[in-house]
C-alpha cells in the first residue's frame, strides 16, 4: 500500500502539459512557415497540402490539450480537497502537516489517513461537507511512502 506525503499532493505537478504546448507551438511555426512558401510558389501543389495537414494535426493536438486541460482541472480539484482533509486531520490531532500521508489523491470513502503509526479509515458523508475518522489496520504490509521529488 502507498501513502502520499501533504507536501508531494500539494507540489505534484505535470509537466507533459507545458511539453505539448512547446509541440502545439513548433507546429504553429512550421504552418506560418509552409503557409509563406505556398504563398511564394501558388503553382506548386505539395505547399497546399502541407499546410492542410498542418493545420489539421494542430486542431487535433489542440483538442488533445483541452481534453487533458479538463482532467487536470479535476486532478487539481480531488487533490485540494485531499490536502483540506489532510490539513483538518493535522489541526484536530495537533501534529505538523508532514506527518499526515494518505493513500490516495482522490477523495473517496475508504481512503486512508496515516498519523506517525496510527491509520484511520476516512468516511465521506453523501454531501461532501463532513467526513468521519476511524481507526483502521492495514493488510497489506510494508507500506510504502511517495515523499515530495519522488
Amino acid at each position: 500500500m502507498t501513502f502520499y506525503s501533504y507536501n508531494y499532493l500539494v507540489h505534484q505537478n505535470s509537466n507533459h502539459a507545458l511539453i505539448q504546448l512547446a509541440v502545439i507551438s513548433i507546429i504553429i511555426v512550421i504552418i506560418a512557415a509552409i503557409s509563406w512558401l505556398w504563398y511564394r510558389h501558388q503553382t506548386d501543389l505539395k505547399y497546399r497540402d502541407l499546410f492542410i495537414i498542418m493545420v489539421l494535426l494542430l486542431f487535433l493536438l489542440i483538442g488533445i490539450q483541452f481534453n487533458e486541460w479538463q482532467t487536470l482541472q479535476t486532478n487539481f480539484t480531488q487533490k485540494s480537497q485531499v490536502t483540506q482533509i489532510m490539513q483538518r486531520v493535522a489541526k484536530e490531532h495537533g501534529v505538523d502537516k508532514s506527518a499526515v500521508w494518505s493513500n490516495t489523491s482522490t477523495v473517496n470513502n475508504g481512503m486512508l489517513i496515516k498519523i506517525h503509526d496510527q491509520v484511520y479509515n476516512v468516511a465521506i458523508n453523501p454531501d461532501g461537507n463532513s467526513y468521519t475518522l476511524t481507526e483502521a489496520t492495514p493488510i497489506q504490509q510494508p507500506l510504502n511512502y511517495v515523499k515530495e521529488g519522488n
